[in-house]
């Protein structure tokens, strides 16, 4: 806990370990193997000394009376008399405690926590992440203090948990999960839009709305946490909306006879109001979250901006990239089309939307 307040901005460090009262610890001298005496003989005499024994019952009608015998109240609350008590040995003989065991005092355990039978200590602290970043003192413990803890307690096990344990946690289940997720879009896609291609290029938009999540953590100042990674998972399945609606209506202006750089253009102009109004509604709506200084509400800021920045980024890009990778698209098809044919065909002729309306209308 001291080494954890040398950080700046880290606050309420809080362990689970509190000191008890004084515990009196025994370690047998030679004299006491001698007679035979082990510590567990030498704890049940003084407990009984200083507890009482039951010396003998008194049956007095129904009721069973247990008189029990022990040192005077005033024996009991001077340290000083334990050089004056008695050992019995195995032989009946007694002698003094001082001179089978040495005596020292050292505190005690007030509560005792295991964890699958092994003694638990629980040390927490919250992070002021404008001044601070947990990642960063996590890696400065781990390098540093971590393995200088075990060189001085041998057997020591040191795991991390909180934030960085749920992260872990998240982190092995989102493997699953999120490629399952972005396999469903997929399949979304293609049967909407009966193409195997264009869904990639649609898809291609989640990696930069990811990336516009993350730049929207640094530039206010926020640490990645789980809920970030959730937002992100959510993100996946906002940030291609836009690019749905522009290759929606690409398609349409390749169906009705546009040349291939028009429908392009027109189309960007053409849904430019409906996905920057999307957006905008998106980050409007998530705003208040954003800037809400309530603790209660902190822990969803993180998943807020994910989201927000992710949108932003993605719109911005989505006018852009999508129509570059539909003339990098076409550039392959048309090159397919010369090495087959020894041709170079028209562009639009080679885009499998207008080619498949021509034949729907045959």
């Amino acid at each position: 806990m001291n080494r954890l307040r040398q950080f700046e901005g880290v606050y309420q460090i809080r362990s689970d370990f509190s000191p008890g009262k004084n515990e009196m610890r025994l370690s047998l001298k030679p004299e006491a193997r001698t007679l035979g005496l082990t510590v567990n003989d030498l704890a049940r005499q003084i407990n009984a000394g200083y507890y009482g024994d039951e010396a003998v019952r008194i049956q007095r009608g129904r009721d069973d009376i247990r008189i029990k015998v022990r040192y005077t109240a005033k024996e009991r609350s001077r340290l000083s008399d334990l050089s004056r008590v008695r050992i019995r040995t195995r032989t009946g003989h007694e002698v003094p405690l001082l001179s089978v065991a040495n005596v020292h005092f050292s505190p005690g355990y007030s509560t005792i926590t295991r964890t699958d039978g092994m003694r638990r200590v629980s040390v927490s602290a919250d992070v002021n992440t404008k001044k601070a970043n947990a990642n960063e003192i996590i890696q400065e413990l781990s390098e540093h203090y971590f393995q200088e803890l075990k060189n001085r307690h041998q057997g020591i096990i040191i795991a991390l948990q909180g934030e960085k344990k749920k992260m872990r946690e998240s982190f092995g289940s989102l493997m699953i999960g999120f490629p399952l997720a972005i396999i469903g879009i997929y399949i979304i896609i293609a049967t909407m839009f009966r193409s195997y291609v264009q869904p990639f290029v649609i898809l291609f938009t989640i990696p930069f709305g990811i990336i516009g999540g993350i730049m929207a953590h640094f530039a206010l100042g926020f640490n990645l946490s789980i809920m970030s990674i959730f937002g992100m998972v959510a993100l996946a399945g906002v940030v291609v909306n836009d690019a749905i609606v522009l290759i929606e209506r690409i398609n349409e202006n390749w169906a009705g006879g546009m040349s291939f750089f028009d429908a392009l253009e027109h189309a960007g102009k053409r849904r430019f109001r409906a996905i920057f109004l999307t957006s905008i509604s998106t980050i409007g709506g998530l705003a208040p979250l954003i800037f809400e200084t309530d603790l209660q509400a902190r822990f969803l800021i993180p998943m807020a901006l994910s989201i927000a920045g992710g949108v932003l980024f993605a719109t911005v890009l989505t006018l852009v990239l999508i129509p570059s990778l539909m003339v990098i698209l076409n550039d392959l098809r048309r090159a397919c089309y010369r090495f087959k044919y020894g041709l170079w065909p028209e562009r639009v002729s080679v885009e499998p939307s207008l080619m498949r309306n021509r034949q729907e209308e045959y």
